[in-house]
């Protein structure tokens, strides 16, 4: 509230901001001037601290480490860690700083950074929120350097997700460790860890029917199953997991059983209708006809553009597809 803010303290605040300002100036006239003196790096981390989402500060910071480097490599470890405190730092201020994560980022790749330190900072992070996508994406590329065991990773983002289902960071972050545990698992451990998957979305489902995040990591397991709205075309280059056909079946058959279980009970859930549409195509891909199956998709798309008429182009556009997919 303006008013209840005194003459004084906006005054005070006032030269503040001139203040940063003058000395904003001051930096990106240096910067285009090409000075990298001490007091202007000094500087910089000062201002970016009040202010981590200026990006040209942080952008003449990195030029001066790049040329500090070269003057003093034995300096590369201290160096580095003092551009990780000044990111933290600039986290504290605001934890979704594009800006920031970065930075950290650009760090790690000189090659001198604790990783399992800054899974730990991510962890710590994701604890006061754990939607933050940005800290959710500096894990998985620090992930992806040192290669922590990915199980432990699964149950992290278990974790998560058990706390709040409708986390799409949590559940996306399982679509970048699931591949990768299947690359190296036997046919047994590849059922088991489908089950689970499975098992964890139709916890998701009957507790919060409501919430899409599942819902869209379910189709992309099917996709990853059973190859269940996979592109004919990418499906050579891909690796669907359950390869015969009988078995994909009954994946598919035991889906809409589940779904067709939830609707019982939330008939106007458009998620799990949307769903049982798509698993009714799938079936009929794999050669499966029945003399409902037109009619329910058919009743199902009509009962989407009811429920939900702010999207029924795109429904429209959905049924075609699966018209014409299963016409094949």
């Amino acid at each position: 509230d303006y008013e209840a803010v005194s003459q004084a303290e906006r005054e005070k605040k006032l030269q503040k901001i001139k203040h940063y300002s003058k000395l904003c100036k001051v930096v990106l006239n240096a910067h285009k001037e090409g000075v990298y003196s001490t007091n202007m790096f000094e500087l910089t981390g000062n201002l970016i601290e009040i202010n981590p989402d200026f990006y040209s500060l942080w952008n003449y910071r990195r030029e001066s480490v790049i040329r500090m480097l070269q003057a003093a490599p034995e300096d590369k470890k201290k160096l580095s860690l003092n551009e990780l405190k000044l990111s933290e730092s600039a986290l504290r201020k605001n934890p979704k700083s594009y800006y920031a994560w970065h930075h950290r980022r650009w760090m790690i790749a000189k090659g001198t950074v604790d990783l399992v330190t800054e899974l730990a900072l991510c962890t710590k992070y994701l604890g006061m929120d754990s939607r933050n996508f940005h800290c959710w994406n500096y894990r998985r590329y620090v992930m992806m350097v040192s290669k922590p065991p990915l199980k432990e990773e699964l149950r992290f983002s278990s974790s998560k997700i058990d706390d709040n289902f409708s986390n799409y960071s949590a559940w996306h972050h399982r679509s970048f460790i699931i591949p990768k545990l299947l690359e190296s698992a036997d046919k047994v451990e590849i059922k088991k860890l489908v089950t689970e998957e499975f098992e964890l979305l139709q916890q998701a489902f009957f507790t919060d029917p409501g919430d899409q995040s599942s819902w869209l990591y379910h189709r992309w397991l099917l996709g990853q199953v059973v190859g269940l709205g996979v592109k004919p075309d990418k499906k050579e280059t891909m690796r669907v997991v359950i390869n015969e056909k009988s078995e994909q079946i009954k994946v598919l058959k035991r889906e809409m059983s589940m779904v067709e279980e939830l609707l019982e009970v939330e008939p106007e859930c458009k998620w799990a209708l949307l769903t049982l549409a798509l698993l009714i195509e799938g079936l009929q891909m794999h050669g499966l006809e029945s003399e409902d199956y037109k009619e329910r998709t058919k009743k199902i798309f009509n009962d989407l553009k009811s429920l939900d008429p702010f999207r029924e182009n795109y429904y429209l556009d959905m049924y075609s597809r699966v018209k014409k997919s299963t016409q094949k």
